[in-house]
């Protein structure tokens, strides 16, 4: 069979089953078997593939034809410009979360000494590990309270900040194990409501875990804990960065005003849609 014959065959599998982008799915699953680029690929279109690769590209098709997530059968995704690794239980990094580091990292740009940062529900490690690789004059605390994530973030430590002691990783319910003040404490916590996510797509809700995804009835639990708590943890003048739901901005800003907040925003994704809010933490007015 050619190539082209058998990724045309991945894709029509993929649009019988629903699933999204069903031939850019089909091309990196190739991509993925075969090691080639997209180029690679353009360039062996008429080339015979033989049965037994055929066999394992069409293995991985029907895995991807029940709907698990393309990120678990590759193993990783890209975020920040760094390729992290994934696993089953542990949320995959999203680029619209992308938003979240690049604020958090404008708002120390200028800071003259070593920022302290804890990433808190940090899943895969992918905004605590990003943001130490783009600011080096960082230490970086990653806390979550799930086993799996962990033992993921330890692997994305491991894998992407090899020797470097700035980064340290916690299991921890919420602020339980926590020490130490901070000069940002960054946070995706699960923000879905209960009720919302038996609507969302099959690839979130019958595979990424629901710990990682369920805000409790109305959404807010985790903020209401994080925006309390973090006040102990933050330094003078720190900053608690959320990424939110789009439609949580006004809640969670109001969360942080009564916590005691100030200079509090809102900044949009690159798709225009509210994504994350942020206040700041004077001890001074809060004396």
């Amino acid at each position: 069979m050619k190539l082209c014959e058998l990724l045309r065959m991945g894709r029509d599998r993929l649009e019988k089953s629903d699933v999204p982008d069903a031939d850019i799915d089909a091309d990196i699953l190739w991509q993925y078997l075969s090691g080639m680029n997209r180029m690679d690929m353009i360039m062996a279109r008429e080339d015979d593939v033989d049965d037994d690769k055929s066999e394992a590209y069409m293995k991985l098709i029907e895995k991807r034809s029940t709907r698990i997530p393309l990120q678990y059968i590759t193993g990783e995704q890209n975020f920040m410009g760094y390729d992290f690794d994934t696993a089953e239980d542990v949320l995959i990094p999203r680029m619209d979360t992308e938003t979240l580091v690049e604020t958090a990292l404008k708002l120390v740009k200028d800071a003259d000494h070593n920022v302290d940062v804890l990433d808190m529900c940090c899943g895969s490690g992918c905004i605590g590990v990003s943001f130490g690789l783009w600011n080096k004059n960082s230490r970086i605390v990653l806390a979550d309270v799930s086993e799996a994530a962990i033992g993921l973030a330890r692997r994305n430590v491991a894998k992407l900040c090899a020797g470097d002691d700035r980064f340290e990783v916690v299991r921890t319910d919420l602020f339980e194990q926590i020490s130490g003040k901070y000069d940002l404490i960054l946070s995706n916590p699960p923000y879905i409501r209960s009720d919302v996510i038996e609507t969302l797509m099959p690839e979130v809700r019958e595979h990424e875990p629901h710990l990682a995804l369920d805000g409790t009835a109305d959404g807010l639990y985790f903020y209401r804990i994080i925006a309390d708590k973090a006040r102990e943890y933050i330094k003078d003048e720190g900053y608690v960065v959320f990424e939110i739901g789009n439609d949580q901005a006004e809640d969670v800003q109001y969360l942080l005003v009564d916590s005691g907040y100030d200079d509090i925003h809102v900044v949009q994704d690159l798709s225009g849609n509210d994504r994350v809010v942020y206040g700041r933490y004077d001890r001074e007015d809060n004396r």
